[in-house]
């Protein structure tokens, strides 16, 4: 089977750490078809096209791509480009991908649907001051993170005021929305399957620190930040918690017509409610990743989550037997080598 792994290969303003984080999961993957005797070819995602005539001969595109020199509403028409030409793909779909990463545009669908998400206005000069707070302030149209740090959760008037200010000279559209105090979960999904809940523990964040997953949290190995907020995996939760959860994920994922794999983050407030936070396509697929994490407590390794998401991929675009056959090493596995 001819394998293409699309990535973004960077922009001007990237570090070589992040660098190296979108080649962790490139070569993780392409490490595991390798390994099947698979034609593996990695191809970084360029406005030359060049891409796309190599995805025209792949069986397979494995899609780690994120965005294209580093700007992530390019991502969709990436994806786009592989629905209209037919070609077997992981991942979401692009109306999903594009939905998902505009906040205001899937809490919006998600409310209308009954699914519960914490209140929110886009901050359009002024934030109206009935307004709840605490308040967390937010990137519009980001993923991953972005923008958010330790600052990022207000108390008062006055901190929303210059934190809104502030944000909104570094993005073009910004975000506030309700701060939902409790514990916070993750709800992984692969195919139909809905994997172990994973619990962010945040008792060791540094004192006087919101419990809320930062950039830094998520992206800067050694921080104090991401130190103090640790996922647990398996949960440990009662039967009827873990109900609630699926359930608030499993609509929201329908919701935003999620497919093949990803991850939804919610939040339990004192009364045992969940609320959705993110609905999240594609999450990062490395083997020290939140979804790796909790197929692990499954009982799948790094590869076989590998080939469950390539499995849904093809099953869709071909059929059950064909995904099978594809999947299968060939009968004669030579020294195939990713490149």
């Amino acid at each position: 089977m001819k394998v293409v792994i699309l990535y973004d290969p960077g922009a001007g303003d990237w570090t070589p750490e992040d660098i190296r984080g979108v080649m962790q999961a490139v070569d993780g993957v392409g490490d595991v078809f390798a390994a099947l005797g698979h034609d593996v070819r990695k191809v970084p995602v360029r406005h030359d096209y060049r891409w796309f005539q190599a995805c025209r001969r792949a069986d397979l595109v494995f899609n780690l791509c994120e965005g294209v020199h580093g700007v992530a509403q390019w991502e969709d028409h990436v994806v786009a480009a592989l629905e209209f030409a037919g070609i077997p793909f992981t991942g979401c779909g692009s109306w999903t991908m594009a939905a998902c990463r505009r906040k205001p545009v899937a809490n919006t669908l998600l409310m209308h649907a009954g699914v519960p998400v914490p209140p929110w206005v886009m901050a359009q000069g002024k934030v109206a001051d009935d307004f709840p707070l605490p308040a967390i302030v937010k990137p519009a149209a980001e993923d991953a993170s972005a923008g958010l740090d330790t600052a990022s959760v207000v108390t008062d008037r006055k901190t929303l005021r210059s934190k809104v200010a502030a944000m909104t000279e570094r993005f073009d559209e910004v975000m506030v929305q309700q701060y939902i105090p409790g514990r916070e979960f993750n709800v992984g999904i692969v195919g139909p399957r809905v994997l172990p809940i994973a619990e962010i523990d945040f008792t060791g964040m540094p004192e006087g620190s919101w419990p809320i997953l930062t950039y830094a949290a998520k992206w800067h190995a050694g921080t104090p930040e991401e130190a103090g907020s640790v996922p647990v995996c398996p949960a440990q939760i009662s039967q009827r918690l873990a109900e609630r959860l699926v359930k608030a994920a499993e609509a929201a994922w329908r919701v935003m017509q999620g497919k093949c794999y990803g991850r939804v983050d919610l939040r339990v407030d004192h009364t045992g409610r969940p609320w959705v936070l993110e609905v999240n396509p594609n999450p990062d697929l490395t083997d020290e990743a939140g979804l790796a994490r909790m197929a692990r407590a499954t009982g799948w390794d790094y590869p076989e989550l590998v080939r469950r998401i390539a499995e849904v991929a093809l099953r869709e675009a071909q059929g059950r037997k064909a995904a099978r056959e594809l999947l299968a090493p060939p009968r004669r596995p030579g020294a195939t080598r990713a490149t």
